[in-house]
């Protein structure tokens, strides 16, 4: 397929394994980038995540497309004239390895920019760069526990909160990333400067918790005090996470009413639906559609009492009393955002998700044909696209090496000495 991206001429270089900059490189190759992945001689760890018999991991296939795949052992000496080699002919680098590891594997900001000045350098230390733990690796279950998140959105197993799947403060982050990296790129075209970019995880998940982890001391005056002395005191009585969760929904979340009511899925005679109202005039079309007491106007199903336990109850009885599609019309006719509520398995026959082209269909060299969904971000003139499907390991070593001039006796020499090439 033919490169129409916007970012067609653009070299990137990336040094990353997992999740997070990964996408990020990923984006850059649908915007039509050129993404050099380089891997260790083993592959990058997410190639053997979940994986079923002996292919990659449709898990790594699904986020590295659009790229080319060179294997290159970072700790011999022999691999900075490469690493070099790769970085003077690019335009943005993408590092995340672990925080000590950058500097012994010489793919730190200063010694990549003194081989190319004007590069745009894109750091991601996971849990940010000082700090007690700016030195470690991280991942998203960390920063779901650290930031919050995950006291609000993940379900509890024997009284335990889950890590929450997908990784979305790994997506997240890739997406944050290519979007500084191509602001970045705006700078250098306006002054030719490179500079670096910085993301984290932690910052990330910080960003999708902003409206709850923020602190207005002057509106919620001395609630959050309160909230944690009946915290102590429950979990000194041996309160369940629900408990927790329940108390912290009742003396500081605020809004439960609206989500418990009208904001919310409900389970349907065949399946569930997603049903979104957030506006007195919505409330008034759910009304209108249901039948359903009104708790603004009905004081005897006013939120925070029995009576509108009881209104959840007719409405949970009411929704599963008809079949999903007799609720989709019946919400669509009365003018409420609503939705089909699909299981992983039926996202991508989504008749809407079919209809817009979300999802394409690629084949790989040991997954096969596959389809996931397609690039998130379009363009009218310079379309985005999703040209390959991800490399296998080591597939483009020599030829990359190649087109960077070393000589085919210096690239079969490093092969056989193991400074290149997949460790079987």
């Amino acid at each position: 397929m033919k490169n129409t991206g916007p970012l067609n001429g653009v070299r990137v270089v990336e040094f990353a394994q997992a999740m997070a900059i990964p996408m990020c490189g990923m984006l850059l190759g649908d915007f039509g980038a050129e993404v050099v992945k380089v891997e260790p001689p083993v592959g990058d760890q997410v190639r053997y995540l979940f994986r079923r018999g002996h292919s990659d991991s449709p898990y790594f296939v699904a986020i590295n497309r659009n790229k080319r795949s060179i294997c290159l052992d970072l700790g011999r000496d022999e691999a900075r004239e490469i690493v070099a080699a790769l970085v003077r002919e690019a335009d943005v680098v993408l590092v995340s390895v672990k925080p000590t590891d950058v500097p012994r594997y010489g793919i730190d900001e200063a010694t990549l920019r003194a081989v190319c000045g004007d590069i745009i350098y894109l750091a991601n230390p996971p849990l940010g760069p000082r700090g007690p733990q700016g030195h470690e690796g991280g991942y998203d279950v960390l920063v779901q526990g650290m930031s919050g998140l995950s006291f609000i959105t993940a379900r509890a197993d024997n009284d335990v909160p889950m890590n929450i799947r997908p990784a979305y403060n790994d997506v997240g982050t890739g997406m944050l990333a290519a979007l500084g990296v191509v602001a970045a790129l705006r700078h250098r075209d306006l002054t030719g400067e490179g500079q670096r970019v910085e993301t984290s995880l932690l910052a990330t998940a910080l960003l999708f918790g902003q409206t709850i982890v923020g602190r207005f001391p002057e509106v919620t005056g001395d609630s959050v005090e309160r909230f944690h002395e009946e915290l102590a005191a429950m979990r000194q009585a041996g309160g369940s996470f629900e408990d927790e969760r329940r108390l912290y929904r009742d003396r500081l979340a605020g809004g439960e009413g609206v989500l418990r009511f009208y904001f919310r899925h409900y389970r349907t005679a065949d399946g569930m639906v997603s049903v979104g109202a957030l506006s007195d005039a919505l409330f008034d079309r759910f009304h209108a559609i249901t039948g359903l007491p009104d708790p603004r106007r009905e004081p005897e199903y006013k939120m925070g009492t029995p009576g509108f336990e009881h209104a959840i109850e007719r409405a949970e009885t009411l929704f599963r009393s008809k079949t999903t599609a007799h609720w989709l019309e019946q919400l669509r006719e009365g003018g409420l955002p609503c939705a089909r509520y699909n299981l992983p398995t039926e996202v991508l026959d989504d008749p809407q998700v079919v209809a817009n082209e979300y999802a394409v269909e690629l084949d790989h060299e040991t997954v096969g044909r596959h389809q996931v969904p397609g690039p998130p971000v379009r363009f009218d003139r310079t379309p985005t696209s999703a040209r390959t499907s991800a490399p296998t390991l080591d597939r483009d070593t020599d030829t990359v090496l190649a087109e960077l001039g070393f000589p085919a006796t210096r690239i079969r020499g490093w092969r056989d000495a193991g400074v290149i090439g997949r460790r079987r």
